[in-house]
């Protein structure tokens, strides 16, 4: 779920705020949040406290929150920016930043997958089972050394195909 709301919000008077925080409640239950920030508004700091005091309000504290400074390219100097592990620069319209922001996001993400390429030995094929039933087999190909699969595995299955890896 994404919603933009910060510009909106701040402009409803308080009893309009609190009836429109029901739309919002959802993301007390999300994985992860990304606070988009448009760093090129002048007011971009109020839209982080309006936003942070609302999302502490619907019991979002503990949970992974990104802020994302959109817009940087129209910022003279995106460098002067608030930055911390929690937040990262990004300009959506040229690319700019999201190899990053991608990468916070799965650092972010209450399930790790890892992709592996294994050879699994004939003799250990119940390991493909296990693979299976995870629904994370991806491809299996029999070579003359064994069992080739390509799986993407969670991360309490690594240390079962570690050892296969190639």
């Amino acid at each position: 779920m994404m919603i933009d709301t910060v510009g909106l919000v701040r402009r409803l008077p308080h009893h309009l705020v609190e009836a429109f925080k029901s739309t919002l409640e959802e993301a007390a239950v999300a994985d992860i949040i990304l606070n988009v920030c448009d760093a090129s508004s002048e007011e971009y700091k109020l839209h982080l406290e309006v936003t942070n005091s609302l999302l502490n309000e619907l019991g979002c504290e503990g949970k992974p929150i990104i802020t994302v400074f959109n817009k940087c390219d129209l910022v003279p100097d995106p460098y002067d920016l608030p930055v911390s592990r929690d937040s990262v620069r990004i300009c959506a319209k040229e690319g700019f930043g999201i190899e990053e922001l991608l990468r916070r996001i799965e650092e972010n993400l209450p399930v790790k997958l890892r992709r592996f390429e294994l050879m699994i030995p004939f003799d250990k094929a119940s390991v493909i089972a296990v693979l299976r039933n995870a629904g994370a087999l991806q491809s299996e190909e029999y070579t003359a050394e064994g069992i080739k699969v390509i799986a993407v595995v969670e991360e309490p299955l690594w240390h079962k195909v570690e050892e296969y890896s190639i």
